[in-house]
């Protein structure tokens, strides 16, 4: 594992751990080199779980978001991975499903595929991750392509964990509902919660039926929802 990020960690009722990158560099990355690096719960189980239909894919376990800048994510196979080269069409289909052309780009070439994401200033409503599935393969790079890039990971001490997003425009409000039994909401930016101020990298959990949020920074905001 190579793993060259400083992050501002912060645990929730010991069920769900927020870690945030801070000062990122140009170059900086997060390299799974192994399929037995993959991201356990508190103990010590596996999270990954397969694609229903493309068994050569696998569920995210590591549940990153992108909250500001851009990233570029590649995947490399080799012989006697799971996923291969016969399996790049069905990735692509599973990434067409949820891609935002807007700010993504994709290339692809023998034994790997990389994808690159930009934040953009484009808002949208609540929604999955686009990048719920990957390859079972033996490497995963994610690597920093902008100065202060922030990357949000949510931990799972137990799985069974759902993630949303949204993005939301400055000067604009958007509602957030409850989901589940524990529900937390990340804050990408600086926001106002039913006029209370919320400052930018926190996270609040949500103990009423539903709240407004609205953006009062400069920039997107990205909202992350995470529920059990």
């Amino acid at each position: 594992m190579i793993f060259n990020m400083d992050f501002t960690v912060e645990n929730f009722e010991n069920k769900i751990q927020i870690s945030v990158s801070r000062a990122t560099k140009v170059g900086q990355m997060i390299v799974r080199e192994s399929r037995e690096e993959r991201t356990k719960d508190g103990a010590g189980n596996f999270l990954f779980s397969p694609h229903p239909t493309y068994p050569s894919l696998l569920r995210a376990d590591n549940n990153y978001f992108l909250i500001e800048g851009s990233i570029r994510l590649r995947h490399d196979w080799k012989e006697g991975d799971n996923f291969s080269d016969a399996n790049k069409d069905d990735y692509r289909a599973v990434l067409d499903e949820h891609l935002e052309y807007h700010n993504s780009t994709y290339s692809d070439g023998p034994g790997w595929c990389e994808g690159t994401t930009t934040l953009g200033d484009t808002p949208c409503d609540w929604k999955q991750s686009p990048l719920m599935y990957e390859p079972d393969c033996y490497q995963t790079t994610l690597e920093i392509l902008e100065t202060n890039t922030r990357i949000l990971c949510p931990m799972q001490h137990e799985g069974g964990w759902s993630f949303e997003k949204a993005d939301v425009a400055p000067g604009t409000t958007i509602t957030a509902t409850k989901e589940g039994t524990d529900c937390f909401i990340f804050f990408g930016q600086a926001c106002n919660v039913n006029g209370t101020a919320v400052s930018k990298n926190a996270t609040k959990k949500l103990t009423s039926d539903s709240i407004n949020i609205e953006n009062v920074s400069t920039k997107l905001c990205r909202l992350v929802k995470i529920y059990k």
